[in-house]
């Protein structure tokens, strides 16, 4: 699944030495009408001790992403 021009795997720097990867994305709905209300990009740091997931922006990614 793509969205945003951002994938499941894709690789980016978040901050001066962190690199992050996405794990997941979250669909946001509204309770009363089911509508769509933003989709949420979930990420995890590589090679860190935490192992916490965090949400980050689109837009974040596509500019920090990492080519391989």
């Amino acid at each position: 699944m793509k969205l945003y021009n951002v994938e499941i795997g894709d690789k980016f720097k978040n901050g001066k030495h962190l690199i992050a990867e996405v794990v997941d994305f979250h669909k946001v709905c509204s309770y009363t009408n089911n509508d769509i209300v933003r989709w949420e990009c979930i990420a995890k740091g590589i090679n860190t001790l935490a192992t916490n997931t965090f949400i980050v922006q689109f837009s974040t990614v596509v500019r920090n992403k990492i080519t391989t």
